[in-house]
């Protein structure tokens, strides 16, 4: 599964990639050379989209599934299959188009659709029909952590952070070496303000694996909710030291600068982040700060606003966006944003601002 983000204020949190592998179907096909009927041929399409799929190549591999597709239009490991290409391709609605095929008009039963379906659906934000696919997993396979640790992370996208926390626990419970359960634990307990117990979980997590660095960088964002950066950018370095392709890492790094004033550097972590994921609205809140800061105003509000198209419930978006406003002289849409901000500043700057 893809790395999912659980949103922290100011940062963004990695959270650890939550299904290892895809669920790619390899089905042994006769090999006889009069077996030449159109399911062996949509077989051998199905094997040979699977090597082009190992190889990464996206496009020919969705090619060849087409192609067992259209020898079986009920063969439903062709469909599976095209869905993590098209996935891994970032053509998330098209691979849950395929995804549900398989289960609605092929097999209601077909496991390895519904769990790369939760995958997609939590990706993509539609995080209570990912718990519903992980909810059926779990009827499915009661004594896998797996699908405690699904349910767990759909339920802390909603904001559901105590069911959350006992999911990962029943989910660490079957699994004692499951390092993935204790540190999305700590996360819910990190987005609930409960940062001693998130502290305590990470230490275990320690324990079980010290080289998953999203540990490192759930310890950097506690760091920096209690204001202390340093602290914070010693955790953040000792997690892209791990693993140093990680976007998130590197954007949480550059708000860090920010607050250190180190804008510079800032700016340097904040465009890798945003090269790494060109789609994560964070970058662009905290470009926009950057740019804030210099005075940037007119590439400031370009950066909100593409932030907003992504996602437009970020916190301190709307803080900026009223300040950014204020400063190209659009008083009426600058307290507007202020109306909606959650930040500790927002009755100060209605007050100073609007009538």
């Amino acid at each position: 599964m893809k790395s999912r983000f659980v949103k922290a204020r100011g940062l963004i949190l990695g959270v650890m990639q939550k299904t290892k592998y895809f669920y790619l179907i390899l089905i042994l096909f006769c090999t006889i050379l009069s077996c030449d009927n159109d399911k062996a041929k949509a077989g051998r399409f199905l094997l040979m989209g699977n090597n082009e799929l190992a190889n990464l190549n996206y496009k020919e591999a969705i090619r060849l599934y087409t192609e067992a597709i259209g020898k079986d239009p009920q063969f439903k490991e062709a469909y599976n299959n095209r869905g993590v290409a098209l996935y891994k391709s970032g053509h998330y609605a098209e691979a849950l188009n395929d995804y549900t095929f398989a289960i609605v008009q092929i097999d209601p039963t077909y496991t390895d659709a519904y769990k790369n379906r939760f995958e997609v659906n939590l990706v993509s934000g539609s995080y209570q029909r990912a718990l519903e696919d992980a909810e059926y997993l779990a009827t499915v396979y009661p004594d896998s952590a797996y699908t405690y640790l699904y349910q767990g992370l759909a339920l802390t996208d909603l904001k559901r952070y105590d069911e959350a926390i006992s999911k990962f626990d029943m989910a660490y419970q079957k699994d004692p070496e499951n390092v993935e359960a204790v540190v999305n634990q700590a996360n819910a307990y990190y987005m609930s303000n409960r940062y001693e117990k998130a502290r305590e979980l990470l230490q275990k997590a320690i324990s079980i694996d010290a080289t998953e660095a999203n540990i490192y960088n759930t310890l950097a964002l506690i760091a920096t909710q209690e204001g202390d950066f340093q602290e914070a950018l010693k955790q953040v370095n000792q997690a892209i030291e791990i693993d140093s392709r990680n976007g998130y890492f590197s954007n949480n790094r550059g708000f860090i600068y920010l607050n250190l004033g180190e804008l510079e550097k800032a700016e340097a972590d904040i465009n890798m982040g945003i090269k790494l994921d060109p789609s994560n609205p964070w970058a662009y809140r905290n470009k926009a700060i950057f740019y804030y800061e210099n005075k940037s105003f007119d590439a400031a509000l370009r950066n909100i606003e593409l932030a907003a198209q992504y996602d437009d419930s970020i916190p301190l978006l709307n803080h900026y966006w009223g300040l950014v406003l204020v400063e190209l002289d659009r008083m009426d849409e600058a307290c507007a944003k202020f109306l909606l901000s959650e930040s500790s500043e927002k009755e100060m700057l209605i007050k100073k601002y609007c009538k």
